[in-house]
């Protein structure tokens, strides 16, 4: 019989087109202005290391969002960057991915007579802001 292999959960995750792409701010990292090909109101700026990983608009990318990376089967509490290192983590999630960040949410807006909500996040200096239905982003919250 063979073994069931669980899904990652991911907070939220969504394909988007990539109609700018800004690198005029930072020697090294761009920031890209991203609309969504499966929902109208989804919207992504997202600033990236665009060095290693070079993007150019109309380009598509994937974008999943998760607070844990560690496998579904084996939930595990990671504080540190030391609790992301492969050699301890093992396999997880993140090897499924060509680019990964670790950050915070520091602000989050619900606008409820538009049934939109927009979360800011920052990626040790690197910024996004994330909006799309409110309903797709009521797991995130400050930390």
């Amino acid at each position: 019989m063979a073994e069931e292999v669980k899904a990652h959960p991911f907070m939220f995750e969504d394909s988007f087109q990539v109609k700018t792409v800004d690198n005029s701010r930072f020697e090294r990292a761009g920031r890209m202005d991203c609309e969504s090909i499966s929902f109208a109101s989804n919207n992504l700026e997202i600033d990236i290391n665009n060095v290693i990983y070079p993007v150019a608009p109309s380009e598509q990318i994937y974008v999943a969002i998760t607070n844990n990376v560690s496998p579904p089967d084996d939930p595990r509490s990671l504080n540190t960057a030391y609790d992301h290192d492969p050699r301890l983590l093992g396999s997880s999630v993140m090897d499924q991915f060509d680019y990964v960040m670790f950050g915070k949410v520091y602000k989050k807006e619900v606008k409820k007579e538009e049934n939109l909500a927009v979360v800011w996040a920052s990626y040790g200096g690197l910024l996004m802001k994330l909006r799309a239905e409110a309903a797709q982003l009521n797991d995130f919250h400050l930390n």
